[in-house]
């Protein structure tokens, strides 16, 4: 703790920490709960792109997901090669679709729009198509994102139509690719997705390799269970088996875990501004809020908050940010050790999704952030 303390002193707040060796930790576990052979991990850019967390990535032997040309120039300025590069996005223009054939990305299309103008820029080109998921799947309380709410995806009914097209320009649908939601805790809905991903997978004859997504749940606290990750792994690794059989050659399997790899390898600092009583309450005002970590207020999402000096007395806070903006908070009703003025409060979990989505509004600047 000292060294964070001298890093903090040095640094100042708001700052995110991330831990190497967390993410280490992290890659070893999501590395073997897969046994299958023919494996890509594509770690999804989007939860973190701070290039030496990405420097980390490469180096552990993870393949990219991204969803930007911003993403594509970051990971070619990492040094990742095509092959391990895979793109995932919507409403793509023909502008950014000529640069991912330029550069040979691997892409997983959306609609049947998108297929339609990718066939025509890249006859006899092969491409992947991102499945609209099942809508009657039941999620747990406290994931983010829901089929339900989606508008994501092909639809199983519009198959015979992007079919045709490919058909039409002799191109090759080599890859399906599925997302359920954020944050799922429990195997079930994985289970079932998976399941449907398969059935959706034997459609298309050319087929080359099958990715399940991720979401994978992060416990926000000590009482929530980890995710079983080896009951999924099992079960991804016997459906792909399957479909391997089924086509009478080797499918490859590819996962995309952002959160679960980097979420817990990282903690955001702040300072204690202010400390008011309001309406019998006790009131804690931070340099962090939606300007600097926007995940809370946006998904409603619990981290938990600890000071890192700790007093023996414990109180009951509120904890909001120092802006005028109204419920710009990042917790309610806390119990914690005594606090002070100026004290530093860690925010866990912030690995994933925290600086990448800063914003510094209204008028803040952006938070610092370092690997150790």
């Amino acid at each position: 703790m000292k060294k964070i303390q001298n890093i903090i002193k040095k640094l100042g707040t708001p700052l995110y920490i991330y831990s190497k060796k967390e993410i280490n930790k992290n890659c070893k576990l999501i590395k073997n709960f897969i046994a299958y052979s023919n494996i890509q991990i594509h770690y999804a850019m989007m939860c973190n792109n701070n290039l030496e967390v990405l420097k980390t990535i490469k180096s552990l032997g993870l393949s990219i997901q991204i969803n930007s040309i911003y993403e594509l120039s970051l990971a070619q300025k990492i040094g990742f090669k095509k092959e391990q590069i895979s793109f995932t996005s919507t409403g793509l223009n023909i502008e950014n679709l000529k640069i991912l054939i330029k550069e040979k990305i691997l892409i997983n299309l959306d609609s049947t729009e998108e297929v339609e103008k990718y066939c025509k820029l890249n006859t006899k080109g092969k491409f992947g198509i991102r499945i609209k998921m099942k809508e009657d799947i039941i999620l747990p309380k406290g994931h983010t994102n829901s089929p339900k709410d989606s508008d994501i995806g092909i639809d199983e009914k519009d198959f015979n139509k992007i079919k045709y097209i490919a058909k039409k320009y002799k191109c090759k649908i080599n890859g399906i690719h599925g997302y359920l939601a954020s944050n799922i805790l429990i195997s079930s809905p994985f289970l079932e997705s998976s399941n449907y991903l398969i059935k959706c997978a034997k459609q298309f004859p050319d087929l080359e390799y099958i990715n399940f997504g991720s979401g994978f749940g992060v416990p926000s606290n000590s009482k929530e269970k980890q995710f079983n990750f080896k009951k999924i792994g099992n079960h991804y690794t016997k459906l792909t088996n399957e479909l391997s059989n089924y086509f009478n050659r080797n499918i490859q399997l590819k996962i995309e875990p952002g959160r679960s790899l980097m979420a817990t390898a990282g903690i955001l600092y702040a300072e204690v501004t202010n400390i008011k009583k309001i309406n019998k309450k006790l009131q804690i005002a931070i340099n962090v809020g939606f300007a600097e970590f926007a995940r809370p207020r946006i998904y409603n999402s619990y981290h938990e908050i600890k000071p890192i000096i700790k007093r023996n007395k414990i109180k009951t806070y509120d904890i909001r940010a120092n802006t005028v903006l109204q419920s710009d908070f990042l917790g309610k009703n806390r119990k914690l050790s005594e606090i002070k003025e100026k004290d530093i409060l860690a925010i866990k979990n912030t690995g994933a999704y925290g600086k990448v989505m800063s914003s510094g509004f209204p008028g803040k600047n952006l938070p610092k952030e370092i690997l150790i």
